[in-house]
């Protein structure tokens, strides 16, 4: 169980560790992978979260061929409702699910405690105004420079970016202008002491009890 909540860790200028789907082994969007990042310690979870057509919320990277063998983001809400320090990281794979994820989560007195990432950062304003927050990925062609140009327009903290994109020099521009990165996904010690070394506000791993040890070590909490 975490010793501390994500906002705990901003406010100390810490890293954050997010457990990434499947992590320590474990299937992809499982019950055992929510169970493994619990125990890990991680403050949040990253799951990939669609709609079935009956708006039925589940978890799942793409269209399985049997929805009904999908956990539900019910499920993942009730086990995560007992550790009050532990955020969600709700990946969404289609526009559309911010209301009735957020509406599920009030159910379970998570508001607060969603993050969205994905396709859904047009929707931050909506996000904000139920208790969410958003971080706006930076794929594709889009640059840094362009990435944190919109973060700075709609106010968001974060940009979630595959690590190696990530510099000492585009880590320092962002923190300039009070932002930071969220790093995805590093699987490795190497980059994960470079990493948090450089102290980007979020590092998303499967590998999360190794990156628990490693901040300890590094950043001493």
């Amino acid at each position: 169980m975490s010793c501390y909540s994500a906002n705990d860790l901003i406010r100390r200028g810490k890293t954050i560790i997010t457990a990434h789907s499947g992590c320590e082994n474990t299937p992809d969007n499982s019950l055992a992978h929510i169970r493994a990042a619990l125990a890990s310690g991680a403050e949040m979870i990253e799951v990939d979260l669609r709609m079935a057509p009956d708006g039925t919320l589940y978890l799942s990277h793409d269209v399985p061929e049997d929805i009904r063998e999908r956990p539900l983001l019910s499920q993942l809400y009730e086990l995560v409702a007992g550790n009050e320090n532990v955020g969600v990281n709700l990946d969404v794979k289609t526009e559309g699910l911010i209301e009735p994820s957020m509406a599920l989560a009030g159910a379970y007195g998570l508001t607060g405690r969603i993050l969205f990432t994905g396709e859904c950062w047009r929707d931050r304003a909506l996000a904000v105004s139920l208790g969410a927050e958003v971080w706006h990925n930076v794929e594709g062609e889009e640059t840094i420079e362009e990435g944190l140009g919109l973060i700075l327009r709609d106010g968001s903290p974060y940009l979630n970016v595959r690590y190696t994109r990530i510099t000492e020099e585009n880590n320092r521009l962002l923190r300039s202008h009070g932002r930071g990165f969220s790093a995805w996904t590093i699987n490795d010690e190497e980059n994960l002491r470079r990493y948090l070394t450089m102290g980007v506000a979020n590092i998303t791993t499967r590998i999360p009890v190794l990156a628990m040890k490693l901040r300890k070590e590094i950043q001493g909490v």
